[in-house]
């Protein structure tokens, strides 16, 4: 700094975390403070609660749809093992039916395709289903309401830092309520004030009372 000239009321602070004149910019100050940033986010436990709602209801959408592909699928699959010649006497005999060996060779082999057919498909759905996961929580995270207070909000204009939201909530709550008790005991007070200066004006003192009987 010239000491030959008055110095300006906004010069420049060095950087904060080298000491490097500001001038070029040191990028140790932002970086620091997306650090900050970062953690302060982390131990913000809102983002934690949107990313288990988004995640719970993301789940559960895409399981039930599978498990709606798969019904479908397993009814396909018993509705054409059910047109096998000498299926329904495989299953009565419970696999050993009493039929010609080369025929229930045959029947077990169409069986057998079958099953691994819908096996595939099965695990297609399922892939099917997996593939529509950033559709899926895309539309839930679309569903959050991010409300950002006014900045008029007296925890906003007059931020209390060092105490928990919520009691910094509190007390800025407490302060309008201080406030408008206030106002309205000044109000009562002129009132009050009011109705005494109207009863001064024709008021008289009540008559005194009688002495009562003296009881033993």
């Amino acid at each position: 700094m010239d000491f030959g000239i008055a110095p300006s009321s906004e010069v420049e602070a060095s950087c904060a975390i080298c000491g490097a004149p500001p001038f070029p910019e040191c990028p140790h100050e932002g970086q620091r403070l997306e650090m900050a940033l970062n953690q302060a986010q982390d131990r913000w436990n809102g983002m934690q609660a949107i990313r288990n709602w988004v995640l719970e209801h993301a789940r559960n959408q895409v399981i039930s749809t599978f498990h709606q592909l798969r019904a479908a699928r397993y009814a396909q699959h018993v509705e054409y093992l059910q047109t096998l010649p000498c299926f329904t006497l495989y299953q009565r005999w419970q696999g050993n039916p009493p039929i010609n060996p080369s025929q229930l060779h045959m029947l077990q082999s169409q069986i057998h395709q079958a099953n691994a057919s819908y096996k595939a498909g099965v695990d297609e759905d399922w892939r099917r289903s997996c593939l529509r996961y950033p559709e899926v929580l895309d539309y839930y995270f679309g569903m959050v309401s991010l409300q950002l207070p006014s900045e008029n909000d007296p925890a906003i204009m007059d931020p209390r830092f060092g105490a928990p939201l919520k009691e910094t909530r509190r007390s800025n709550k407490a302060r309008k309520e201080s406030m408008l008790l206030e106002e309205d005991e000044e109000s009562l007070h002129r009132g009050h004030g009011r109705k005494n200066k109207r009863r001064s004006r024709d008021w008289t003192p009540p008559a005194a009372s009688m002495p009562g009987a003296f009881r033993r």
